[in-house]
């Protein structure tokens, strides 16, 4: 881990489209697609939203850090492949469609797990595409015109702007250690480094009160900002758009049960034994990889 190898789950600046498009907008995106993924049991409507999302990152301009970013989501999606197809995550008699060994592999989990994936990847997209266009400040000025209580609205803010800063202070302790001759990588060379993490944390925190205090944070006055977020009318429209998608969708997921399309896919037994061999290799290899990098020699 280094500075370098730390995750970008803040603002990525930029001038693109996505960029300019106002708060509000966005985070009408972000809600629409938790509602919709978790009304729908379609894996093409799914994986077609992790598809947009992907689209929105190429025109905001940050696909690459987007990418590094949802890289969390190749062990989680091939643990949740493999477990399912063993012990899927629906109400028996299951379907069984192969027998590997003493391993029985069920029909029903692959569409489930499936699912299941195609819920995570479209809102994680979404969510990180929007966390990497929108600045904070623009985010809580949308919050606080919309009334959310200015406390909850802070936190929020503030731990957009702090993951970043942490981030950063992890791989200036870690290039330190490796300067003087410790593990600058691994899980054996981040343990150390929580001690003074922690307390640069506690640092930070006193003089983030007193600041605040000096502001009069906790006054009941009227609370202003130094940034003025205005919408355009495309913004709105994009709103709007997102609202009329994402009813139509949910509405013919309602009408259809949940709109699954299990039956109208064919799972021939042999991709099922390859899809969990792969799933199952991938994460092992990944906890296996972890282990090694964490405990060999710098």
């Amino acid at each position: 881990m280094s500075m370098q190898g730390a995750l970008p789950v803040s603002l990525i600046p930029g001038d693109s489209v996505l960029h300019r498009v106002h708060p509000l907008p966005k985070m009408i995106w972000v809600v629409l697609y938790v509602v919709v993924a978790f009304m729908t049991q379609n894996v093409v409507v799914l994986f077609s939203m992790a598809a947009l999302a992907l689209v929105l990152g190429i025109i905001g301009g940050v696909l690459r850090p987007l990418m590094k970013a949802s890289f969390i989501i190749v062990p989680i999606g091939s643990s949740l492949l493999a477990l399912q197809l063993m012990a899927p995550a629906v109400e028996q008699p299951w379907t069984e469609i192969a027998q590997l060994g003493p391993i029985t592999l069920y029909e029903d989990g692959l569409y489930y797990g499936l699912v299941l994936l195609g819920r995570i990847v479209a809102c994680l997209l979404m969510a990180l595409v929007v966390v990497m266009t929108t600045h904070p400040s623009d985010l809580f000025t949308t919050l606080a015109k919309l009334k959310v209580p200015y406390t909850l609205n802070f936190m929020m803010a503030m731990t957009l702007q702090l993951i970043p800063v942490f981030q950063r202070e992890v791989g200036i302790i870690l290039s330190a250690q490796k300067s003087r001759g410790m593990k600058g990588n691994g899980f054996q060379a981040v343990l150390p480094s929580f001690v003074p993490v922690f307390v640069g944390a506690i640092e930070r925190v006193q003089q983030l009160s007193i600041s605040l205090e000096s502001r009069g944070f906790g006054s009941a006055g009227h609370k202003t900002s130094y940034r003025q977020v205005k919408g355009r009318p495309t913004d709105w429209v994009l709103a709007a758009m997102g609202i009329a998608a994402a009813a139509t969708v949910a509405t013919i997921s309602i009408m259809r049960g949940g709109w699954n399309i299990s039956e109208l896919l064919v799972v021939e037994p042999m991709t099922a034994v390859v899809v969990w061999v792969v799933s199952a290799s991938l994460f092992l290899g990944i906890i296996a990889f972890a282990l090694i990098l964490s405990f060999r020699k710098s």
